[in-house]
């Protein structure tokens, strides 16, 4: 593959690393593109999720079909909302990676959630400021750099080494990537090098008679095959930013080179742009990114490895997983909160979260906010969550509640303790007062609220020997079905249960009688005492008496 002309009006464009490039060392996903530099890209509509293959980049065309896993640019100033199904139908078809459109153009009749929802493709919007042409670029390196085994979304030095380092065994040459002044940025070698290259590393810019060369050689856009004197060929590729060269791939051909070396130099290339594209100012989107891995994760569209790459965690880490929610007004029993908290919350939670651990991550998931943060021995994740319930219960405008999980090592491990989390959540919100909690502790009373949510299918579980108090209406049996619960709540210690409800001891145990004559039950038989303290708990969470 040749390096693609890139005009003012066109993005430059990849079809995905060539056949001798393809799967070597795995596929980039879209999370490293809207991650590798901040505020260019905003996801507009997560669709499935962020964690998908990307190969490459095109404009779209209806006339035609676009690539498999393509980034699908819609270049137009205002498309219509017909033209963004029309687009978004075709990416389904497609399976491309995304849809990226410029910010602000959405029709704003257009509902892009429930369009991308449908078509499951995301929507992401190009940040003002950064053109088409920087996108493309910034796609075809990634993917590119893929191919020499650079896996890392933002580029670094060390990043730049390793693209050299995977050219040099690619071609079985020396490969220098300079500047656009020519100035050394990285190197590899084989085995041997001639003096001409040894004097260009060692002085860390190409030497005069190089440097007369590429002149000679002009600004072409493409690889081109120059002869140095008393030094042999050599193969310069420009590394192209928009229409700026940037810098050059030179490249020493080796006595086992192969015949594609022009093809996988435009290639080497083509990743390097990454390193030659400036920073943008834009919004932080580093929290949204992190919300939607952490949401895919949750709902089984994403990955815990797709999470800790982005968070720069060992892939073998241990993981704990917190749940928030909106604490009830202390006299509300339901398998819900009673105020959930809502999505525009969820950049103040992950804002709070990450000044607390710059590592964590937040997402508002069924008005429960979940955060994942790296596991530590002792109090530590529990002190996490009380610092940040009280912290963030202030620009939240509620008071929270808070639930910590065990210790996680998988996707699997973290998916089963979300729904308890969710469950927990619903019982501590439920309570007088607003704490934190650890889910162990919380475990059987999560049991009967998941019991409390199976009645409500299956109502006839409420059924029995308290039916006669449910029906009666007076006050007398509210507090007979109080004293049930206190006397529950105290082991079934009668004297303990008085206490807690201020009465006289023998004025509770007359209750107990009278409880047993009107109901029918005898509180001595353990079975039937069971079953009785199981109806009461399910009545208090699904609302009381």
């Amino acid at each position: 593959m040749t390096v693609v002309d890139n005009v003012a009006s066109e993005p430059a464009v990849a079809e995905g690393p060539p056949p001798y490039l393809a799967g070597a060392k795995g596929a980039v996903r879209l999370r490293q593109l809207i991650g590798a530099r901040r505020g260019w890209l905003m996801v507009v509509a997560p669709a499935t999720g962020i964690d998908r293959p990307l190969a490459g980049v095109t404009i779209w065309d209806p006339a035609r079909a676009p690539g498999r896993h393509q980034l699908l640019l819609v270049v137009s100033s205002h498309p219509t909302g017909d033209e963004l199904a029309e687009v978004l139908a075709e990416a389904s078809a497609a399976e491309s990676a995304a849809v990226v459109v410029r910010s602000g153009c959405l029709p704003r009749e257009f509902d892009v959630e429930l369009a991308a929802g449908r078509a499951g493709v995301p929507v992401l919007a190009v940040a003002d400021g950064v053109s088409w042409e920087e996108i493309g670029a910034l796609a075809r390196s990634l993917v590119s750099a893929a191919g020499f085994g650079v896996r890392g979304a933002t580029p670094t030095a060390s990043g730049l080494y390793e693209l050299a380092e995977g050219a040099a065994l690619a071609l079985d040459g020396a490969v220098v990537l300079t500047d656009a002044g020519l100035r050394v940025l990285a190197f590899a070698c084989g085995d041997t090098v001639d003096d001409l290259t040894s004097e260009t590393i060692l002085a860390r810019r190409a030497p005069k008679v190089l440097r007369e060369r590429l002149v000679l050689a002009g600004s072409g856009r493409n690889v081109s095959r120059i002869e140095v004197a008393g030094a042999g060929p050599r193969l310069v590729a420009p590394i192209l930013v928009g229409d700026l060269v940037a810098g050059h791939v030179v490249v020493t051909p080796g006595p086992d080179t192969p015949d594609c070396a022009p093809r996988v130099v435009g290639e080497v290339a083509a990743a390097a742009a990454a390193w030659f594209l400036d920073e943008q100012a834009g919004p932080d989107d580093e929290d949204l990114v992190r919300a939607e891995l952490l949401r895919g994760l949750l709902t089984g569209r994403g990955s815990l490895e797709a999470l800790t790459e982005r968070l720069g965690r060992p892939a073998a880490a241990r993981w704990c997983l917190i749940s928030l929610g909106a604490h009830g007004d202390g006299e509300t029993r339901a398998t819900s909160p009673a105020r959930g908290l809502t999505p525009d919350v969820e950049r103040l939670l992950a804002r709070c979260a990450r000044m607390l651990d710059p590592s964590a991550a937040t997402a508002v998931l069924d008005t429960v906010a979940y955060v994942l943060i790296p596991h530590s021995p002792g109090p530590g994740p529990s002190v996490f969550a009380e610092r940040l319930r009280q912290r963030a219960a202030t620009p939240v405008g509620a008071p929270l509640v808070a639930c910590v999980s065990q210790a996680l090592a998988t996707g699997d491990d973290a998916r089963a303790e979300c729904r308890l989390l969710k469950q927990a959540v619903a019982v501590l919100a439920a309570r007088p007062s607003a704490v934190t909690a650890d889910l162990s502790g919380l475990r059987p009373h999560v049991v009967i609220a998941e019991l409390a949510g199976l009645a409500t299918e299956y109502p006839g579980l409420l059924n029995g020997a308290l039916d006669v108090l449910r029906r009666d209406e007076s006050p007398r049996s509210a507090e007979y079905l109080d004293t049930l619960l206190s006397w529950f709540d105290a082991g079934c210690d009668a004297t303990r249960a008085a206490a807690a409800l201020r009465v006289h001891r023998n004025t509770f145990r007359y209750r107990l009688q009278r409880i047993e004559q009107l109901c029918g039950v005898d509180l001595d038989d353990a079975v039937q005492r069971f079953t009785l303290e199981l109806q009461v708990r399910l009545l208090v969470l699904r609302g009381g008496w």
